[in-house]
């Protein structure tokens, strides 16, 4: 039987919210693409960086992965407010400051990188498909930017957002999303998922 072509890659991110979803989104889309991702060990699993840190080291840490021969590098950071224009000016900014930030990593090893920026945070994202655990209602698309981090929070960790419910919770939505739906209820995410949709074709078709 034939094997599953690997490829290994290096997260770097805020919290446990994304280090949850994040992993499980894309065990799902290897299934689809036919492919074994396996994560690195590099990054900030199992603390709150914030994204100070993640913005100060991801350029570093990319280099220690591509020493290692990680071929997918991944860094996401929040937008911390709505960005309600159709353009989404605010959100491309951050992008570009993000992808700034890696400096020469990014110049020389760009096409590696896929990079996400949450409006709000990583909670919206999880609130669009959070009906699907039967945690909250089904929201209309672009909606849930109109709510702060904090709101989004209390819908879905409660009162308590310990490291263990975030984690567990995350991972619980990702498991059973419609990564398609969310797309076209969140722009932010639909960015994000063409980035690793068009990585996983081309890797997949590449003769590595």
């Amino acid at each position: 039987m034939k094997r599953s072509k690997r490829l290994d890659y290096t997260l770097v991110a805020e919290g446990h919210a994304e280090y949850a979803f994040i992993p499980a989104y894309l065990r799902l889309m290897e299934s689809k693409f036919d492919l074994q991702l396996v994560r690195s060990k590099l990054g900030f699993k199992g603390e709150k960086a914030g994204k100070s840190k993640v913005l100060k080291e991801a350029g570093s840490i990319f280099s220690v992965a591509v020493e290692q021969g990680h071929q997918m590098l991944i860094v996401g950071v929040d937008l911390d407010k709505a960005d309600y224009e159709r353009e989404q000016i605010e959100h491309t900014k951050e992008c570009e400051m993000l992808l700034g930030k890696l400096g020469k990593v990014y110049k020389i090893f760009g096409e590696q990188i896929v990079h996400f920026v949450t409006v709000q945070a990583i909670e919206q994202w999880l609130g669009y498909q959070s009906h699907r655990v039967s945690i909250g209602k089904s929201y209309s698309p672009h909606s849930l930017e109109a709510k702060t981090q904090s709101e989004l929070k209390k819908l879905l960790y409660g009162e308590k957002d310990t490291g263990s419910i975030v984690e567990r919770v995350a991972k619980k939505i990702a498991e059973n999303a419609d990564f398609d739906e969310l797309a076209k209820q969140s722009r932010s995410f639909a960015h994000f998922h063409k980035q690793v949709t068009n990585f996983l074709e081309q890797y997949k078709t590449s003769s590595t």
